[in-house]
């Protein structure tokens, strides 16, 4: 926090100081998703593995499922922003970009093993902070969403009630999705 408040993005509470609408930017931009489109293509995945739609940024192509979202920023994104971006001097902020990214993946392969172990559940409370306060330091402007807030939380859940295979809700989404895709006459409760 003092840095932040050093650089005049908080107040002495702690809260983010109104600086007007950030611009809004994109972290990849075109050429980026160009070379993971062109990744994703030339990479062949297992049949049971679910990948993700091939075409990344494009609206016309709809919404990704929590799978298909999970395929691709668990294993395209970090090959191609990993060629691309790794090799970049550490201050670089690509590569600080990539790399509080990585803590991200990290945590999210720890937190969907289908066995978990005490020493799995403090790595993964490592890697989250770790790429929370990366985060922060790299999107001062940006707040932190109440997911992102819920993930510091979640070692305990993994404690309390084990590998989240047994608890997670994929079947309750796909349960809302067939409910959505019912005919309806837009009117609630007839």
């Amino acid at each position: 926090m003092q840095k932040r408040l050093a650089e005049g993005l908080v107040d002495d509470d702690g809260a983010l100081l109104d600086h007007g609408t950030p611009k809004k930017t994109n972290v990849l931009g075109k050429d980026t998703l160009g070379e993971i489109r062109g990744d994703m293509e030339e990479l062949k995945l297992p049949s049971w593995f679910r990948v993700a739609p091939k075409h990344p940024g494009e609206v016309r192509w709809g919404k990704f499922k929590a799978d298909e979202w999970k395929s691709f920023c668990t294993v395209n994104l970090p090959i191609t922003l990993s060629r691309l971006w790794g090799k970049r001097p550490k201050i670089d902020r690509h590569y600080r970009m990539l790399d509080n990214f990585l803590q991200l993946v990290t945590a999210v392969n720890l937190a969907n093993q289908r066995r978990i172990t005490e020493e799995q559940i403090i790595r993964y409370h490592s890697h989250i902070t770790t790429y929370l306060k990366g985060f922060i330091d790299l999107y001062p402007f940006a707040s932190i969403t109440p997911y992102q807030h819920l993930s510091l939380h979640f070692a305990t859940h993994l404690r309390r009630w084990g590998p989240t295979h047994s608890w997670r809700c994929f079947a309750f989404e796909r349960y809302n999705g067939v409910l959505q895709g019912l005919p309806t006459n837009n009117k609630f409760g007839q």
